[in-house]
């Protein structure tokens, strides 16, 4: 008995998940498995990678440890050598081995923008030729380097420019996550318009059917004529066209949605696409969004970081057409010996200053005009920065008053959907008892069409508006909350 029952478990467990139905919601797609498909997974890496890179940054800033090791530099080869007393040349066999083996502490000084480093070296020669053997040491040297002028505003200016790469990377990050998440609602979109065709011809269909054997009816009893009869007919076909198309469409939209989610399991099963639910808000606030979008925008904070550039690109161009310089410091041991150890005995004092000085005296106003044109190329980008941030609050503007605007639209237009299903089917009744001809029920199938046309466009101008403003502002208007406290809560 027991074995009957397994038996029929077994058979009954893949029927029931064939015919396992998948519900696909805008909500559900908007905020949970857009945000785990592969898009979204390439930029979370992308970010990622933003943040070791500023981590390298300031690491940059900490004391760093090398160490070189090069044991074999052989050579065996006939030199020609110039003798230093007579001047006669000769050829010398060489026939050596050299090593040479360091290691250096690095440190950048950020407050002056010059460089710290502290050293020490071995170097061994091996001469086959003689069989001897020589050693030269660098126990310690310590040196430093840097530029007379500049240094210190050229690091602040740097330091600047990677903190606003590094604070626009987060809310690049949830752009990006955003753009993703308005990609997906498209989709959903499409597929829900599929959808809506795909039912609406359908049922037309249905209807079509009924009405095309009443209208046989009806020519038999001399009630209509062959013209009507054949019109009646005509339009059964293009219902079943249109249904036909429709769900070809649906297909397509369905596949282009599961690709982008990652979400092939869909694919070949019992689909339900819910009707979009209205939980947006009846109003935003221009204020509001203009608040958040300037606070949050990664334009907004791009355009602080172009201003930057600018300005260290005009201070660049000043100082390399002004006085300038440069200067090296080192001091350190040396010492060499044919023996490892006499080689670190008694060393000697190494000694070095370095300073170069640039000082343009007269180059018939070449410089002065590299500096003017440093100069007009900066204010050109102060202009562009400005305009930019107009338009870039007009166009906030603009999203706000459309999204208000489609509100409204999206109500009128699913009442004039209902009203339109409503009246096709109150005239197809009447067309039973012959109070309808059968252009007007073609005419009331094409407005219900085309009310159904505008539902849908009205729904996705609310939602494309609505995702577009919420990618600008990196705020949901919904929840209330902004998009980087959403989204890592999220994960």
């Amino acid at each position: 008995m027991i074995r009957k029952w397994i038996t029929l478990l077994i058979i009954c467990i893949p029927i029931l998940l064939h015919g396992q139905t998948y519900q696909i919601s805008l909500e559900q797609v908007l905020n949970e498995w857009c945000l785990s498909s592969p898009s979204a997974h390439k930029v979370e890496l992308s970010y990622k990678n933003t943040i070791l890179r500023f981590e390298n940054y300031k690491k940059g800033f900490l004391p760093s440890l090398s160490f070189s090791l090069s044991p074999i530099n052989f050579n065996r080869s006939q030199k020609l050598m110039q003798n230093s007393t007579n001047g006669n040349y000769s050829y010398v066999e060489d026939y050596s081995n050299s090593s040479n083996t360091g290691v250096t502490i690095q440190q950048k000084v950020g407050i002056t923008g010059g460089e710290f480093s502290i050293s020490s070296r071995l170097n061994y020669l091996r001469e086959f030729s003689g069989n001897k053997e020589r050693f030269g040491t660098t126990p310690l040297i310590i040196n430093y380097s840097q530029s007379f002028i500049g240094g210190l505003h050229n690091y602040k200016k740097q330091r600047n420019i990677e903190y606003a790469q590094y604070n626009n990377s987060l809310k690049q990050y949830c752009s990006e996550i955003a753009d993703i998440q308005t990609q997906a609602v498209n989709l959903f979109m499409n597929l829900f318009s599929s959808k809506l065709a795909t039912d609406l011809s359908h049922k037309n269909l249905l209807i079509s059917d009924s009405l095309l054997i009443i209208s046989k009816a009806l020519l038999d009893n001399g009630h209509f004529t062959e013209y009507e009869y054949r019109q009646m007919e005509l339009q059964q076909l293009n219902n079943k066209y249109t249904f036909e198309n429709s769900s070809k469409n649906f297909q397509k939209a369905l596949r282009k949605l599961t690709a982008f989610l990652g979400k092939p399991e869909w694919v070949n099963q019992n689909i339900e696409v819910l009707t979009p639910l209205f939980n947006l808000p009846i109003k935003i606030d221009e204020r509001l969004a203009s608040l958040y979008a300037r606070r949050n925008s990664p334009f907004a904070l791009a355009q602080e970081q172009k201003r930057l550039k600018a300005e260290q690109t005009l201070f660049t161009a000043k100082l390399d057409n002004r006085f300038n310089g440069n200067i090296n410091i080192s001091y350190g041991l040396n010492q060499h010996a044919d023996h490892f150890v006499d080689a670190y005995k008694k060393t000697d004092c190494t000694q070095n200053i370095m300073i170069g000085v640039q000082i343009p005296i007269f180059q018939w106003g070449i410089n002065r005009n590299k500096i003017q044109m440093a100069k007009n190329n900066y204010q050109n980008s102060i202009i562009e920065i400005e305009q930019a941030e107009v338009e870039f609050d007009n166009n906030i503007k603009d999203m706000v008053e459309s999204y208000n605007y489609n509100i409204n639209l999206w109500f009128v237009a699913t009442k004039s959907y209902q009203l339109s299903q409503e009246q096709f089917i109150l005239l197809s009744h009447k067309f039973n008892s012959g109070k309808v001809s059968a252009y007007e029920l073609a005419s009331a199938q094409q407005e219900q069409y085309n009310a159904m046309q505008k539902y849908y466009n009205s729904i996705q101008n609310v939602w494309n508006t609505f995702c577009i403003l919420r990618k600008t502002t990196l705020y949901d208007f919904i929840k209330q909350i902004e998009l980087k406290e959403l989204f890592f809560q999220t994960y």
